[in-house]
């Protein structure tokens, strides 16, 4: 039939689907009647004639249905009556329908909450043009085992003239400004950038225009972009904002445009301005190659790949160094540098998730199948009459889709709040997460999803209920302790949701205890009673610091409450410090050996008794030792820590040795404790300190609580001067726990994860059990007529559930083992293979089957042994 006709027919009968039996109906009146007209005229009368015709004809019915099976649109109508029938089979078992729904509502919320996640961050496209082409550039320093780190003016310089790679390049770097344009001073996050940048990402401004060559040419007027949110705090998004003036670091800058808000996931921290780079020839030479400070974006040629500029960037680097160097570059796409070290947590908890809603269908699959067990005479009859097994297995899998479908809907609004919980505890410098939206993309893997879970869970049981001799079910009944096949099939489901039960509170078990090993990392210093906050001044401070640094720490020491006061250019998990390399005297270095590198901070000398970290050998600064600035002159002083110390001085006292840069030397006079700072994971490489007055964090300890004192410290920084902006004042106790925010937030998550799967498994055990209880009551009353003692029954179901628990468990051990590869880098103090957790969430699932299997088996022991007997 002609595709047009087909289309005409088939919406023919889905629309008016009366009229077309009707034509039916009327054709096989007619065709009766010819063939009765036919008998009549061999010589039948009118009843014999018509009787015969009728017997001619076949039945009726059968043949109406045969017609509505081969017309277009028939499985439309078909599956139509199948939901109907469906829906009024799910009504009259109230009970199973809503623990079967919301069974597997948890599974896919759970599952579309962590997609969503994974879709936001990794599977979006970033808000810029052709993405695939947009690459990072960094530095690769091995002699200082350094995989990764940003580059340098001079490299940009350099890398930039490799034309025949790359079509566009661009640098940029974060700095923190003083906005006096207020009534109060702010400070600002800034992004220093090239004039190449928005071309290069293809974004224009939303209002006004761009920075040009002219603008970010050192010595040029000063201009400032500002990031849509600055917008509305200052000016409340007033278009006449274009053309005003904010004074930034005590100079005027005109705005000249604003940029959207979309750049924020392509950027950490998020900029609130945007300003020039304005690079000058001087940082561009070769005495500040290694001044690694801007980050490096470049566009590919159209037609360059990813392995072609790698190989590109490595014949640069070749001809920029000498044979013996060890440094390298690396090209990396945007979309990976963005998903950063994320990417695997965030497939690992996908995959969770997914065991989370495999464990749901299995549990929904025994449901049915014990449900289709109760069913048998009814689907022996209908198989009996002529169903087609087929047909029959169609129908089961259409309740199943009913169920997953009714599921899913419930499943994407708890989705949404899942995703609004995972927004709030989510670690705030990951790409993406600012906005999670339940997209188009969402909502189409959510109907797959849901689709695919309804043939995890109805399609077994309904092929093994369809395949038993339908005059044998008949005999049977619904007794379930005849069926042995149905009991085997069940505990296999068991089984399985035990494994993988297993093996998510094995993951979930290794990282908290990985979590609680950080716990105990020590600091190094003591955490409690201290109050940071940090200070952004204008330059004008900075060149003579002196001054301001000697009042501040005496306003500081007048607020009540405080004991000591300090200040650095950073201080344990601010993230301020920055690392450097140096020299030691008289050391004689083999080829192989690393160049010495370490963090450096500024400190003023009551910064150690502050932090209370502990001095090893030496002693500390004292007020006579202070510098301004860098200084090598004579007469400075360093002072190291005890990593350092192991690092360089192995086997030898580093007091009064001495270090330095270009033949000009500084005296180690002190040993202190190793402090941690940022990742706790991370053992430190060492730091010195440098005694001076550059100092912008505040670094102050109390004898009692830090929030207590936190705003007369705020008052007193703010009286210094109206330019000053005090920003980030928090206790240090929030700061160290800020460091472990993604290691917590990843934790969490499988552990609920994991807890989910530990309850539906024993929902799982307890329901098939407390069906079979329920079923095989007529055995346990014979049993116990014939002389069983209640224990002995209790023993015997107690055996099974042991037995799938054991099997459960031991192949959930096998599958932990085999997929330790994927914790390994996630954890800290803990082997993949720790025995004592495999062995603790073993015995955590043992006890939760026994238990399962348990109270229903007392409770169908308890029955008398007569009301048993009688019991169908």
């Amino acid at each position: 039939m002609p595709l047009f006709a087909r289309t005409k027919s088939f919406l023919r009968n889905l629309l008016r689907r009366g009229r077309a039996d009707s034509e039916v109906d009327a054709e096989l009146r007619a065709y009766l009647d010819l063939l009765s007209e036919e008998k009549i005229a061999a010589g039948r009368n009118l009843a014999e004639a018509r009787r015969e015709a009728k017997i001619e004809l076949g039945g009726v019915e059968q043949i109406k249905e045969n017609v509505r099976d081969v017309r277009a649109g028939a499985w439309l109508e078909s599956a139509a009556q199948d939901f109907r029938y469906a829906f009024r089979t799910l009504r009259r078992a109230p009970a199973f329908s809503v623990i079967a729904i919301f069974t597997l509502a948890l599974g896919i919320g759970a599952t579309i909450a962590i997609f969503s996640v994974v879709n936001a961050v990794l599977l979006k496209p970033l808000p810029i043009h052709q993405p695939n082409r947009v690459v990072v550039l960094h530095d690769q320093l091995f002699d200082l085992g350094i995989s990764r780190t940003k580059v340098s003016p001079l490299q940009f310089r350099e890398f930039s003239e490799r034309t025949e790679i790359f079509e566009s390049t661009a640098a940029f770097k974060p700095a923190g400004l003083t906005l006096t344009s207020t009534d109060r001073a702010l400070h600002v996050q800034a992004m220093k950038v090239t004039s190449g940048l928005f071309p290069l990402l293809g974004v224009e401004p939303l209002c006004g225009r761009a920075f040009t060559q002219e603008d970010d040419t050192p010595g040029s007027s000063k201009v400032v972009l500002l990031a849509d949110t600055l917008w509305q705090k200052l000016f409340n998004r007033d278009p006449k904002a274009i053309g005003k003036t904010l004074r930034l670091n005590g100079s005027s800058y005109e705005i000249i445009g604003v940029m959207g808000s979309n750049l924020n996931n392509m950027f950490f921290p998020h900029p609130e301005i945007w300003i020039p780079a304005a690079i000058t020839p001087e940082s561009a030479t070769e005495k500040y190659r290694w001044y690694v400070d801007y980050s490096m974006l470049a566009r590919l040629r159209d037609g360059v790949t990813v392995d072609q500029a790698r190989a590109g960037m490595r014949a640069a680097v070749a001809q920029f160094n000498d044979e013996d160097s060890k440094v390298g570059v690396e090209v990396r796409p945007i979309a990976e540098e963005k998903a950063g070290d994320i990417r695997k947590p965030l497939n690992i908890l996908l995959g969770a998730v997914f065991l989370v809603l495999l464990i749901a269908s299995l549990n929904v699959a025994n449901l049915l199948l014990s449900r289709n067990v109760t069913r048998r005479q009814e689907i022996a009859t209908r198989m009996s009459l002529g169903a087609p097994r087929s047909r029959l297995v169609a129908q089961f899998l259409i309740e199943s889709l009913t169920i997953s479908l009714t599921g899913g809907i419930l499943g994407v609004g708890l989705a949404r709040v899942g995703i609004l919980a995972i927004m709030r505890f989510a670690p705030p410098d990951i790409p993406g997460f600012t906005s999670i939206p339940i997209d188009s993309v969402v909502l189409v893997f959510a109907l797959v999803l849901s689709i695919v879970t309804s043939m995890l869970c109805g399609l077994a049981p309904a092929i093994f209920s369809t395949r038993s001799d339908p005059f044998e079910a008949m005999k049977s009944g619904v007794r379930v302790g005849n069926d042995r096949h149905h009991q085997n099939f069940s505990r296999a489901l068991l089984v399985a949701e035990i494994a993988f039960a297993l093996i998510l509170l094995a993951g979930s078990g290794l990282l908290l205890r990985s979590f609680q090993s950080l716990l105990h990392v020590p600091l190094g210093f003591d955490q409690q009673g201290i109050l940071t906050a940090r200070l952004s001044f204008p330059p004008v401070i900075s060149e003579n610091p002196i001054p301001f640094s000697r009042t501040t720490l005496g306003r500081l020491s007048e607020v009540p409450g405080v004991t000591h006061a300090a200040l650095s250019t950073g201080a344990p998990f601010t993230s301020d410090s920055y690392s450097t390399t140096f020299d030691i005297r008289d050391r004689h270095e083999a080829p192989t050996d690393p160049e010495p590198h370490a963090a450096v901070l500024y400190v003023t000398p009551n910064y150690f008794d502050t932090l209370k970290i502990p001095l090893i050998a030496g002693r500390f600064f004292a007020e006579g030792d202070m510098r301004a600035t860098n200084w090598l002159d004579p007469g400075a002083v360093r002072i190291i820590d005890e990593a350092l110390a192991k690092r360089f001085f192995a086997g030898r006292n580093p007091i009064g040795a001495q270090i330095g840069n270009d033949g000009k030397w500084a005296t180690i006079v002190g040993v202190v404790g190793t402090v941690r700072d940022g990742d706790l994971a991370v053992e430190p490489d060492g730091t010195i300190y440098i005694p001076g007055y550059a100092g912008s964090t505040v670094v102050v300890r109390t004898a009692g609580n830090p929030l207590a004192i936190a705003s007369a410290v705020s008052e007193q920084l703010r009286l210094l001067s109206g330019d000053v902006a005090v920003y980030d004042v928090q206790p240090m106790s929030e700061l160290v726990s800020q460091s472990l925010v993604r290691q917590r937030f990843a934790t969490t998550l499988l552990g609920l994860f994991a807890l989910a799967a530990l309850i539906l498994s024993f929902v799982g055990v307890y329901s098939v059990t407390a069906y079979r209880m329920t079923k095989g009551i007529h055995e346990i009353g014979l049993r116990m007529a014939l002389g069983a003692q209640r224990r002995d029954i209790l023993h015997r179901v107690l055996g099974h559930g042991l037995l799938v628990a054991s099997v459960g468990i031991a192949i959930g051990l096998a599958g932990s083992w085999a997929l330790r590869p994927l914790l390994a880098n996630q954890l800290y103090g803990v082997e993949p293979s720790d025995p004592l957790t495999l062995i603790s969430v073993g015995f955590v699932l043992l006890a939760a089957t026994l238990i399962a299997t348990y109270f229903p088996a007392r409770r169908a022991t308890e029955i008398d042994p007569m009301q048993a007997l009688r019991h169908d």
